[in-house]
């Protein structure tokens, strides 16, 4: 009954020279699978050139006959998509060209990409079976660009710029992902929004509630796909009418793991309303035969129920959702180990005040925050409370990070120092001007370079166990020093929870009264605010979702508005600039 794809793999060796992938994608085979086959060929099969496989010309015809190659030719199936994919072959080159010139995919953050055939299937398909004229797009993660081939095929559809179809919003984790779906989309005039989220610590407040259609290719752990899937549902705006599309596929020699992510859906209260076989082809993920269905899945009561419940009720999203790396679901979170413990202690007990320890579990004698509360809220009033005079420090377990969470983390922490304990090989901290990179929109906060950096030799993978991990220290800037426009763009950094436009008004209005005394009303000082960004849609964001490109023009530009006004000099690096009469500018 099953034989027409190990049959559709010989006839493709009777035909060309094959590669291994070629074989998994056209058949949809797990690799074993297409490897068992190829050895079963024997003396037969013979190999090529850049790892491709054929049959020996002799033995064609018989193996040809042995599997009825016309029959099986004859009765191949129909894709009722083909024909409007075949319309759109410039499109499909466009997103082939621009996949080649993505960044990287990330192993650890299971990146596979799709082709770029399936990049425009999927527009295809959204835009044939849903009325997306006026519709708000979702994807959550998109590492594949699936955003790009959306937006493309509506400009594509029509050139009037005010009726190019549905607004497409992208959040990832991934930072240069983002800054590129940013630049591409600015280049092609091209209306596409991205913001930053980890969503184990939840979904940017701008898109919560907003969209028609979320679209998602989570990874293919239970955790995964359940939590993708809910960060979906939980964008939508339209709890009857709203879809979650998810592209998810497993091997048939692994129909448990199927059976595991399909009821962590059911328990997410969705009901699939549709599951299209083998919709999604990669360049990869051959363990299940590079292919995924598609699942369209619509929210029920059940869903709200879940969803609507407090979050200490419905308690920390797992953070071991992926299938590789130090946040695979095998994984295992143990205590920090004795040097690092020793180091943070040391770090805490330098100057007198309250301390604060951030992590998964209390392990420090300090007051105690998650980490996924303080990005989403801050340090807790109670924790970050101070007596007159003191100082507060902090100390922060980033073992797992795998990049972003340190910005996040410097902006999300108001404290005086701040200490972090990270792996070895950090993505950011390890990195040729990472440091900087990382640190540079932030200067107007923390210091441009870290206050200490030191190796502790003993700990293991991030202080874990194995290699050796790092305790790396930032001390606040002092606000007396800053000029006039970097005390905004401090006024902001201390804020990053708020909404930009609300903080940025405040901000100036304070700045107005305290240099000289006048008294800017809200109205003048929003409209200034938003002649100074690009997009006025972002000034509803919260500081913290902006990706970290974003960010940094963000803060230039509310540097640039004060100074504009002022008169001051300013000179990029944030430290008081004189005015033009001789006079430094005023201070908090």
């Amino acid at each position: 009954m099953h034989a027409r794809a190990p049959r559709g793999v010989v006839a493709a060796l009777t035909e060309r020279p094959r590669t291994l992938r070629a074989l998994i994608q056209d058949s949809g085979l797990p690799r074993r699978s297409v490897e068992e086959i190829l050895g079963c060929l024997g003396d037969d099969l013979r190999t090529g050139s850049g790892g491709t496989f054929v049959l020996r010309p002799g033995a064609v015809d018989r193996y040809r006959t042995m599997i009825h190659y016309d029959e099986l030719r004859a009765g191949t199936t129909l894709d009722p998509l083909a024909a409007e994919i075949g319309r759109h072959s410039a499109l499909v080159a466009t997103m082939h060209e621009l996949i080649a010139s993505a960044p990287r995919p990330k192993t650890e953050l299971d990146h596979v990409p799709a082709t770029a055939a399936t990049v425009v299937r999927r527009a295809v398909w959204l835009s044939t079976h849903y009325d997306l004229r006026e519709a708000h797009l979702l994807c959550v993660g998109d590492h594949d660009l699936t955003s790009l081939a959306v937006v493309l095929l509506a400009a594509a559809a029509s050139p009037d710029p005010a009726r190019r179809g549905p607004a497409v919003t992208v959040v990832d984790i991934d930072e240069d992902l983002l800054e590129f779906l940013d630049r591409t989309a600015r280049s092609r005039d091209l209306q596409l929004r991205c913001l930053y989220a980890d969503l184990r610590f939840g979904l940017p407040p701008a898109v919560a509630g907003s969209a028609d259609l979320a679209f998602t290719d989570p990874p293919y752990t239970p955790q995964g796909v359940s939590l993708f899937a809910a960060r979906g549902a939980q964008s939508l705006a339209d709890r009857e009418r709203g879809r979650v599309l998810v592209a998810y596929g497993f091997s048939e020699r692994m129909p448990t793991l199927g059976w595991k992510v399909q009821r962590a859906l059911l328990d997410q209260g969705l009901v699939f309303e549709a599951i299209w076989p083998a919709f999604h082809t990669y360049e990869g993920a051959e363990a299940v035969g590079a292919r995924a269905d598609m699942y369209v899945c619509q929210p029920t009561s059940a869903t709200w129920k879940h969803l609507d419940r407090p979050v200490a009720a419905r308690g920390p999203a797992p953070t071991a959702i992926y299938t590789r790396g130090r946040q695979a679901t095998e994984s295992q979170s143990a205590p920090l180990a004795g040097p690092f413990v020793a180091a943070a202690t040391g770090f805490l007990a330098i100057s007198p005040g309250r301390g604060v320890f951030v992590g998964e579990r209390p392990e420090l004698d300090a007051a105690h925050a998650h980490l996924g509360t303080v990005l989403e809220r801050g340090l807790p009033a109670a924790a970050a409370g101070a007596g007159a005079g003191w100082s507060l420090s902090a100390v922060a377990d980033l073992s797992d990070d795998p990049g972003p969470w340190l910005t996040r983390l410097l902006l999300a922490v108001n404290a005086d120092r701040l200490a972090v304990i990270v792996a070895a090989d950090h993505p950011v901290l390890g990195a040729k001007n990472g440091t900087r990179q990382a640190l540079d929109p932030l200067r107007a906060k923390w210091a441009a370079t870290p206050e200490y950096d030191v190796a502790v030799t003993d700990g293991g993978d991030a202080g874990r166990g194995g290699d050796a991990g790092r305790l790396v220290t930032f001390a606040a800037v002092d606000p007396a020093v800053l000029d006039s426009g970097a005390r905004l763009a401090r006024w902001l950094l201390d804020r990053p929870h708020g909404k930009i436009g609300n903080v940025w008004r405040d901000g100036l209005i304070r700045i107005a009264r305290q240099a000289d005394g006048r008294a800017l009303s809200q109205r003048e000082a929003l409209a200034t605010a938003r002649r100074a960004v690009a997009d006025p849609d972002l000034l509803a964001v919260r500081l913290i979702d902006l990706p970290r490109h974003t960010l940094a023009s963000t803060l230039a530009a509310a540097v640039a508005c004060v100074d504009t006004q002022s008169g001051g000099e300013a000179d990029g690096s944030g430290v008081r600039a004189p005015r033009r009469d001789g006079q430094a500018a005023g201070t908090w």
